[in-house]
């Protein structure tokens, strides 16, 4: 029975999606957010405190679950995260499975490690990548995430050559990725694509991580500075202080008592 790397899945009412949580990592950015727990963010903080480690799922559990939640909760959206989808030898496979249960498909991914079977089996599946780019400054790329950053901007290129719907996020990290920095990452993706999106987040202190967390200020700077190259970026750290639209639902795994 083939095993994955998947650890943790939530269900989102608002957009019919589960987040599907993989366990482990290529990088280790000094920011992660993993620092602080490693279970969805948006869960209440009661069941965040009762959910334990229970093992990895097998493609046939997977599946179960999938089948479960289409006929419970009508789901629509398979969202692959992390941790980072892409150290999962299983991935190919997920990614049939989710295609053949007729699943719109977003891959969060740090684009280090895209092979051609991957690439392949990311444009048969309409999946859509959303690359994450710490930092376009080569030596800060290395610094934060301890590797280096050529293959992640080869394999940006790769996926947009492969057709495959892709959007671009970054942090705004004050005194590490600013609004100049981020203003050069707009500048190179518009060098592939100027109507590729572009994501910039807020940075949220984590232990051992020597920023403050992102200003509304630093952020919408940080986007006039993006928009100067490309035709659609989003803040997303402006909304998050808003909440969810609609209810989170721990799918898996359950909690302790």
């Amino acid at each position: 029975m083939q095993t994955t790397n998947i650890f943790h899945i939530v269900f989102f009412d608002y957009d019919l999606s589960a987040y599907v949580h993989f366990f482990n990592c290529n990088f280790r950015c000094l920011g992660c957010l993993r620092k602080l727990f490693i279970w969805d963010c948006h869960l209440p903080n009661d069941v965040i405190s009762k959910l334990r480690f229970k093992e990895f799922l097998s493609l046939n559990d997977l599946k179960s679950i999938i089948l479960k939640m289409i006929s419970t909760h009508n789901m629509k959206r398979a969202v692959l995260g992390g941790g980072e989808p892409t150290t999962d030898p299983s991935l190919t496979e997920i990614l049939r499975e989710l295609k053949d249960l007729s699943m719109d498909i977003v891959v969060l991914t740090n684009a280090y490690a895209i092979n051609d079977s991957l690439l392949r089996e990311m444009a048969d599946s309409h999946a859509t990548v959303i690359a994450s780019i710490k930092s376009i400054n080569p030596a800060k790329h290395k610094m934060y995430t301890g590797f280096p950053l050529k293959p992640v901007l080869n394999n940006v290129t790769r996926i947009y050559n492969s057709n495959i719907k892709m959007l671009i996020e970054t942090i705004a990290i004050p005194g590490f990725n600013n609004a100049d920095e981020i203003g050069q990452l707009a500048k190179f993706i518009a060098s592939i694509d100027r109507k590729i999106p572009l994501i910039i987040d807020s940075f949220i202190p984590v232990p051992g991580a020597p920023w403050r967390r992102t200003t509304l200020e630093e952020l919408e700077e940080a986007e006039r500075e993006a928009l100067k190259y490309l035709d659609n970026v989003y803040g997303r750290g402006k909304v998050i202080t808003e909440g969810l639209k609609g209810g989170v639902h721990l799918i898996y795994p359950e909690t302790v008592s």
